[in-house]
């Protein structure tokens, strides 16, 4: 599904498909071709849609180890255990994460200085 054309007559837009598509029973190809239409609808760049899909996959690969009160690094660790090569991609993973979002949190406390001081 291609969002970037439009339907044929009688078809139904890529937003209407996915709105009508049943997700709880879907195959991998069908959740991933929902997943291209959903971030292909959006405005966000290129780079954030990387940031989303990456925080995505760590929080994923975490879920089911970071129950039960566990912290992250006891959820880390237990996916460690299960999965070294997920645990890995994680490792990798987190802290360009962490990085980003803490430079927009930064970049955002800045502009907000800049504006209050406009304001004078």
């Amino acid at each position: 599904m291609d969002v970037r054309h439009a339907p044929h007559s009688g078809e139904r837009s890529p937003r209407r498909r996915l709105l009508a598509m049943d997700l709880s029973t879907a195959d991998l190809a069908t959740v991933a071709d929902a997943m291209a239409t959903l971030l292909g609808g959006t405005s966000l760049s290129n780079e954030d849609r990387v940031q989303l899909l990456g925080n995505a996959l760590v929080m994923e690969a975490l879920r089911p180890h970071w129950i039960d009160g566990r912290s992250p690094g006891e959820a880390h660790r237990l996916l460690r255990t299960s999965d070294p090569e997920l645990a890995d991609a994680v490792e990798a993973l987190a802290p360009m994460c962490l990085g980003r979002a803490e430079a927009r949190e930064e970049a955002r406390r800045a502009v907000a200085e800049v504006e209050e001081l406009l304001a004078f």
